[in-house]
């Protein structure tokens, strides 16, 4: 049985929900049964957006069990094989997801909430927030994704193909490669651009690359 679960947070605007849509319909593309459910609510006012994406499917050779394959579209505690963060308070803030063998990608970018610039609040050290999430998982990958993406593109807008790439590279996706390609070059504008923000994650992953 394919089983394979991924959390995707950040902040509105950060492109969570778009990252998660676009991993749910490469695994459609693939064949795989794909269940998820997202919070938007306060994705206009700085507030925490989550995608969850939730991969099915069989063997070969193995029967289906349909009540195998009917799960919650919501990710249990300690029920994420990966988290994707696109900031990284907010991958503290998900950390109860996480099992000793989830894979993390932490966009090293923080931005800092409101009651902390006005001084009601503290953001703590991105140092200690990564040696706190490597208390649940020692597969912690941290990468500043805007820097990456404005280096190598002049834009944003890569933020989110880059992470593919990195998540293809780093877990255990049970989708392949073209199925995601695919993807991007159907959901995102501008393919060659996309598709070379990809391979940069997938070759990031590859060489282990991690600030941390």
């Amino acid at each position: 049985m394919i089983r394979y679960d991924i959390l995707i947070c950040g902040i509105g605007g950060q492109g969570a929900i778009t990252l998660g849509t676009a991993l749910k319909l490469a695994a459609i593309r693939a064949g795989l049964s794909v269940v998820g459910a997202e919070r938007r609510g306060g994705a206009q006012r700085e507030g925490v957006v989550t995608s969850n994406v939730r991969y099915r499917g069989t063997v070969p050779g193995e029967a289906i069990d349909e009540r195998a394959m009917t799960v919650s579209g919501l990710i249990p505690t300690a029920g994420a094989d990966m988290l994707i963060a696109m900031e990284p308070l907010e991958a503290l803030r998900h950390a109860q997801y996480l099992h000793e063998d989830s894979v993390v990608i932490v966009n090293d970018f923080p931005l800092i909430p409101v009651a902390v610039r006005n001084g009601d609040a503290v953001y703590p050290t991105t140092e200690s927030i990564y040696a706190r999430l490597r208390e649940f998982t020692p597969g912690v990958h941290v990468f500043n994704l805007d820097e990456l993406s404005r280096a190598h593109f002049n834009s944003l807008r890569q933020v989110n193909t880059i992470s593919m790439g990195l998540a293809y590279g780093l877990g255990n996706l049970p989708v392949p490669r073209e199925a995601l390609l695919d993807t991007i070059r159907e959901q995102f504008p501008d393919f060659p651009k996309n598709s070379r923000a990809f391979e940069l994650g997938a070759e990031l992953a590859g060489k282990g690359a991690s600030r941390q």
